[in-house]
């Protein structure tokens, strides 16, 4: 898999997972009650958790897969089933709105629930571990890594704008953007699926 084709397939697919269209209204409920200075700490800090969720994830996530020896097929058939299932889940069921809370303390929510689950989502480090382990260069490896670090970069941008937009804009653009991005992402996960079996059945 070539680098340009890396980016133009993980990229949209984490910008969907991980990206500013859930983050927003997220953070904007969770810090209304913050004052300026507090949510650009709350931002920053789940940034870099969220950082190092995905680097650890990638280097245990990637060690396991090659200890237990599993084939190609299977991670593009995996790969395909997490895509297509969390897109599902997010077209069908629309996600529970945030309550700020009584205390809101800038690090316990860059942690939770900012950082995880909000940015590292399950599905979206999934799947960020099974390119890493799917493709084999190094090169096409770092290439996955910088797709990772430029969504979370526009993550911490989405965050510093997050109540300005959700005041200006509102949910209407981001509810658009989701339903276009899910039903890409359910059509590239069945494609990796039917892929994944093409390959399991070559000799």
């Amino acid at each position: 898999m070539e680098t340009v084709e890396i980016i133009g397939k993980l990229l949209p697919l984490l910008f969907n997972m991980m990206g500013p269209i859930g983050l927003m209204p997220v953070f904007a409920a969770l810090t209304a009650k913050m004052d300026q200075p507090a949510r650009r700490r709350t931002a920053r800090r789940a940034v870099i958790f969220a950082a190092a969720g995905v680097l650890l994830g990638v280097l245990i996530g990637d060690a396991i897969l090659r200890g237990w020896g599993i084939s190609n097929a299977s991670l593009v058939i995996a790969a395909g089933v997490i895509l297509t299932l969390s897109a599902l889940r997010g077209i069908l069921l629309p996600a529970a709105g945030a309550s700020p809370p009584d205390s809101a303390d800038p690090g316990t929510l860059a942690i939770r629930p900012l950082a995880f689950p909000t940015i590292v989502s399950p599905h979206g480090v999934g799947v960020i571990i099974v390119f890493i382990a799917f493709l084999p260069s190094g090169l096409a490896k770092l290439t996955v890594l910088s797709v990772a670090g430029f969504i979370l970069l526009l993550d911490y941008g989405a965050m510093r704008i997050a109540h300005w937009f959700m005041a200006k804009v509102g949910m209407t653009p981001l509810l658009v953007l989701g339903a276009v991005f899910g039903i890409l992402q359910v059509a590239l996960g069945i494609e990796m699926v039917l892929s994944g079996f093409s390959l399991a059945g070559r000799p």
